[in-house]
């Protein structure tokens, strides 16, 4: 029977597939932003507003920061964020929202309390922007600055932002804008009545408790610039690098760095748990104070013995990844990058390809000995000049890898141990099911019993008579009684 396609139907197949061609092309483009911030230490009071889940939770070191986060400390509560070399430190009864943060532009408002900003690099300078419900702020160029949001609700006299240079000019971007220099400070207010007027009145910089603490630990940091030589400023978590290991040269893999103080048995991507984070899924939040960058750029490797990181050729701008492991017995559905969690992970080696499971643009590959582009990426893809020329080399890349393989699969037994043992453990919880009994008769449909008969004991049987032996067939001769004479006995 021959079945034809209506008018109707057919109009409708054909808007659905122009609609999907005209979404193809954006949906293909969309790419996470290489650049991440990291909330990078909390004391006392700190939260994080979740936007997916809608609600706040503690937060904790380590975490990303990504767009649309929120950070908010408690009334004795202080938080660091970091976004590569740009720092910004909360004071207590503040909250901030990250409003863009991606490979462009990052831009942070100040709802209220204090924040401290530390700006290291001239090019940063330009993407970065405070900003208030009064004013928009721009730095420009390294420096360090405070910035002050007060409102009415805190018993102030109205709406109003201080902005202070301790190093540095600072831009007032406004219709009639304005620098804030060095060692200056300037509050700025609107009035209710015209919104458009700002007001500006000017003094010098706030010496309290806040700035204070502020200068100090600046101070300090400082003098951490000796990874800056083999990773950029810019790769998120790297100034926490100098002050928590050591650099050593490895003669394939260049600049590796060991952490000073692990457990025995330690191992990379065991110490932390995973977290869903958009738009790049399951991320690793480590638990040391150095785990963001080694588990977020370059790759693992063993050496001598020991687990260090090589973060690969220098990158001005390094591409953030959620972590660089293998999944083991993870799932996909339909190549969407809808991927289930794995029941084991490994950390990549440094020529092992890392495949994330969402949408992503081609980068450049991990580089190898001799190869410093002047922007290359941390995302790796598999290039066919990967392989490495001579024997020597060769050697080496195939020892690497058969250590590579057998912690693997000294892995792999210790979770079939696992699994057989929890299987052991099933089985002798196990209990046999209790069969139930048919169900009975009501009393008036019963048949009655029969008494129950009392068995009858069998009869014990006989002993056979025996015949008599021959010695006893012969009648005995009387036995005498004590007491009496022959002769007495023959009369009786």
């Amino acid at each position: 029977m021959k079945t034809h396609r209506t008018p109707l139907a057919f109009f409708v197949l054909l808007v659905g597939l122009s609609l999907g061609w005209l979404a193809a092309p954006a949906w293909a483009q969309a790419d996470p932003p290489g650049r991440v911030g990291r909330v990078a230490a909390v004391q006392g009071q700190v939260y994080s507003f979740d936007a997916a889940a809608r609600e706040w939770t503690q937060a904790e070191p380590n975490l990303p920061l990504i767009e649309g986060d929120r950070i908010s400390t408690g009334p004795v509560g202080r938080a660091e964020l970091q976004v590569g070399s740009t720092t910004l430190r909360l004071h207590s009864r503040t909250e901030v929202e990250v409003v863009r943060l991606d490979d462009e532009h990052m831009i942070f408002q100040l709802q209220r309390g204090s924040v401290a900003l530390r700006v290291r690099e001239a090019g940063v300078a330009r993407e970065l922007q405070i900003t208030t419900p009064e004013v928009r702020l721009q730095p420009l160029g390294a420096g360090h600055f405070r910035i002050d949001r007060r409102d009415r609700s805190d018993g102030s006299r109205g709406d109003r932002t201080q902005a202070s240079s301790w190093q540095g000019d600072l831009r007032v971007d406004d219709e009639y804008g304005f620098d804030v220099a060095g060692g200056r400070q300037v509050e700025l207010s609107r009035d209710g009545r015209n919104s458009h007027d700002l007001r500006a009145s000017w003094d010098n910089p706030a010496d309290d408790v806040f700035s204070a603490r502020v200068l100090r630990e600046d101070a300090q940091e400082g003098t951490r610039l000796a990874s800056a030589r083999y990773v950029s400023p810019e790769m998120t978590g790297a100034s926490d690098l100098d002050s928590q290991g050591r650099w050593d040269r490895h003669p394939d893999w260049g600049p590796v760095w060991f952490p000073l103080q692990v457990s025995v048995g330690w191992a990379p991507y065991r110490e932390g748990r995973w977290t869903w984070v958009r738009p790049w899924g399951w991320t690793w939040v480590d638990t040391a104070r150095w785990g963001f960058a080694p588990f977020h750029y370059g790759r693992w490797v063993q050496w001598n013995g020991r687990w260090g990181w090589a973060p690969g050729a220098y990158a001005a701008r390094p591409v953030y990844s959620p972590a660089l492991v293998i999944w083991q017995g993870s799932f996909s559905i339909g190549g969407q990058g809808v991927h289930g969690p794995g029941v084991g992970w490994a950390p990549l080696a440094p020529r092992e390809r890392y495949a994330p499971a969402y949408r992503h643009l081609p980068r450049q590959p991990f580089p190898g000995r001799g190869e410093y582009p002047g922007r290359a990426e941390n995302r790796f893809e598999e290039r066919k000049d990967w392989r490495m020329q001579g024997s020597q080399d060769a050697r080496h890349d195939a020892r690497q890898d058969a250590r590579q393989e057998m912690w693997r699969d000294e892995r792999r037994e210790e979770r079939r141990e696992e699994r057989r043992e929890e299987r052991r453990e099933d089985r002798q919880r196990t209990v046999a099911p209790v069969v139930p009994e048919p169900p009975r008769a009501p009393d008036a449909l019963r048949r009655p019993e029969p008494p129950p008969q009392r068995a009858e004991r069998p009869e014990r049987p006989q002993p056979a008579a025996r015949s008599p032996s021959p010695e006893l067939s012969q009648p005995s001769a009387p036995r005498a009684t004590r007491g009496s004479t022959p002769e007495q006995e023959a009369e009786r």
